[in-house]
């Protein structure tokens, strides 16, 4: 169901009479993460996890592809909105490296050189996943 454009009462109106709640943004996220996966399987990346977390963080989702090991970030995004390269502070390529290299001195990745991909998925207007970027080697 898709709500109408109203503000203030209105809209609270509306949504105590339909029942409507928005998805939280965890949820949009996670949705995001789990269309991304199927998009990665289908362009030839072996999933190794997702949501793994080790002592610097987590990663969105840890993969093989062509030889390499790959860390994945995947950021969601509506129409109009930053592109997703941008939306990624200092803090958070620092720590993505910081995690790519504490996965390099792992004894099963040793020999594997180790990438940052970032993946973009686009969100419609009914919040669902429409188009996917992948930029590799984007930290």
């Amino acid at each position: 169901m898709k709500l109408p454009v109203l503000s203030g009462w209105a809209e609270e109106w509306w949504r105590r009479v339909t029942g409507w709640t928005a998805p939280s943004t965890g949820a949009k996220g996670q949705r995001a993460e789990a269309a991304a996966a199927r998009y990665l399987r289908r362009q030839g990346y072996r999933l190794l996890g997702q949501n793994v977390r080790r002592r610097y963080g987590e990663m969105d989702i840890l993969a093989l592809h062509q030889g390499w090991l790959v860390v994945v970030e995947v950021r969601s995004r509506g129409a109009g909105s930053p592109p997703p390269h941008a939306t990624l502070s200092r803090d958070k390529r620092r720590r993505l490296r910081r995690l790519a290299q504490n996965l390099h001195r792992e004894q099963r990745f040793r020999d594997l050189p180790v990438r940052i991909d970032l993946v973009e998925v686009t969100i419609d207007e009914r919040g669902r996943p429409a188009s996917f970027e992948i930029y590799q080697a984007a930290c």
